[in-house]
């Protein structure tokens, strides 16, 4: 990682918040109606920067927020090459989305996600190799200096 990204890491105190990821389908019983079934799919991992300005604009146009998903996706691809190919790791930028914090000080935050699922079908819950990722997942935000909320 560039010595930039812990710069901003500690500039726009980041932290991360860890969620279960829920997939949701269909499934058909013969001639009875259609269930939605809810399976916990693997885990979202929601990366938080507070904008420092505490104006409430959108995140994108700021160059951390650009530096900060390149680092995110440069470490999904990293990890990604430790796990099985079922595994999968999707780093998803918001950059028109401002959060509005009223739990920290009012704090406005800009955020990226990380997903962590797999392709074992919609019917298959999370397993070892998912939960290995989101170890090394929450390894590697510590390295850098991001704190779990």
């Amino acid at each position: 990682m560039s010595d930039d990204i812990y710069a901003v890491v500690e500039e726009h105190h980041a932290f991360y918040e860890v969620l279960p990821y829920y997939v949701e389908f269909e499934q058909k019983h013969g001639s009875l109606p259609p269930a939605a079934q809810r399976i916990q799919a693997g885990f979202e991992v929601d990366v938080y920067g507070v904008n420092r300005s505490k104006q409430l604009v959108p995140p994108g146009s700021n160059p951390d927020y650009a530096l900060g998903y390149a680092a995110l996706k440069r470490m999904a691809e990293k990890i990604s090459q430790k796990t099985s190919d079922s595994c999968r790791l999707e780093v998803i930028p918001l950059p028109s989305t401002a959060i509005f914090d009223t739990r920290d000080n009012d704090n406005v935050e800009g955020m990226l996600q990380i997903i962590i699922s797999h392709g074992r079908g919609l019917d298959k819950p999370f397993g070892p190799p998912e939960q290995f990722a989101l170890d090394e997942v929450e390894k590697e935000l510590k390295s850098i200096g991001v704190k779990r909320r």
